[in-house]
């Protein structure tokens, strides 16, 4: 399927996507600061800049995007791009391997490692938020 939008409107479309301060980044740190968690955020100190990060329970939480991180999830939010697969299909890919990377990096260096996924956070933010307060609370108590 073709693009219907011309190379230049699609390159301005696609440089106005964040890669920070997500709408789902904020809705978790929204809620976690309001319980009173205080955490550091995109920690560049770590591999791969975790999006959330609790230095002294050693828990980096990673939010990511079905799509740009090539969930399987079937949600809506996981579409294959139908344009330009060539450069997309590998990107994706490429992303997924960065991401077991800097997942088996930070497990090596002794931190627990936390993905949330778009499509959990949108589907069921209470559920998901309540699974991780457990992790917060059980790191508090000294389990692993």
């Amino acid at each position: 399927m073709a693009d219907t939008i011309s190379s230049d409107r699609r390159s301005k479309i696609m440089s106005h996507i964040k890669s920070k301060d997500t709408s789902i980044e904020m809705m978790v740190r929204r809620r976690l600061f309001a319980m009173g968690y205080r955490y550091r955020v995109n920690y560049k100190a770590l591999p791969g800049k975790p999006d959330i990060v609790f230095t002294k329970k050693k828990i980096a939480i990673f939010i990511h995007g079905c799509y740009w991180h090539g969930h399987d999830c079937g949600s809506r939010y996981a579409h294959t791009s139908q344009s330009n697969k060539t450069y997309w299909g590998p990107k994706i890919e490429r992303t997924k391997q960065r991401d077991q990377e800097h997942i088996q990096e930070l497990e090596a260096l002794g931190w627990k490692v936390v993905v949330l996924w778009e499509c959990q956070i949108k589907l069921d933010f209470e559920n998901t938020i309540q699974k991780l307060l457990k992790i917060l609370s059980s790191k508090d108590r000294g389990e692993k």
